[in-house]
């Protein structure tokens, strides 16, 4: 059996490292693999912020509506100043009675309480939900419908018995592309308030 040395000046080709194709390849596949999982971090950044936004619009809408709701139900007597803008009287402690005014101005952009009977009123003022802003027609954002109790439209404060407030509430974030929007609608009957 013979033995056949390498030629002189022949080396044997031994895997000392990768070359340089090699590694620009997988370069290439990671820079594509780290743009991918950035992206989807981005994408579940902003998903949690359009959730966060849409869960404080939602929480605000639910205790405005709560606290409408339960001034109108006690009611005894209703002023309507405008399309966004009805004043109630409500009783008190020691059986009297109070006035409260809801209201939205495009100016503020919120849904707001305050305390008597203008909305002018700034002191005092509780905002229930911001992001309120004007229709794309320049109609108002939030505004309220009265009824009488077989539910037809009226025009006088004396006959109305229901009330429709009607509201598109709006959630934007610089970080986050999309706006979160709703609309709401809810109706609810003056109990207390006599028909005269």
């Amino acid at each position: 059996m013979t033995r056949s040395s390498p030629e002189p000046g022949f080396r044997a080709r031994c895997p000392a490292g990768f070359t340089l194709v090699e590694v620009l390849v997988a370069a290439a596949i990671s820079v594509f693999i780290l743009a991918g999982v950035l992206t989807a971090n981005l994408q579940i950044i902003r998903s949690g912020i359009r959730i966060a936004q849409y869960a404080e619009m939602d929480s605000q809408v639910r205790r405005a509506l709560d606290s409408l709701g339960r001034d109108l139900k006690a009611a005894r007597a209703i002023q309507w100043h405008g399309e966004s803008d009805i004043t109630l009287t409500v009783p008190v402690a020691g059986g009297t009675t109070a006035q409260v005014t809801y209201a939205w101005t495009a100016a503020s952009g919120a849904f707001f309480r305050v305390a008597g009977a203008s909305s002018a009123t700034a002191m005092g003022r509780l905002e229930l939900v911001r992001g309120i802003a004007a229709l794309p027609d320049g109609g108002a954002g939030l505004s309220f419908s009265r009824y009488d109790r077989a539910g037809l439209p009226v025009t006088t404060d004396a006959a109305t018995k229901l009330i429709t407030v009607t509201l598109t509430v709006t959630r934007s974030a610089p970080t986050a592309a999309d706006t979160s929007q709703r609309p709401v609608s809810a109706t609810f009957a003056l109990r207390s308030k006599s028909s005269t």
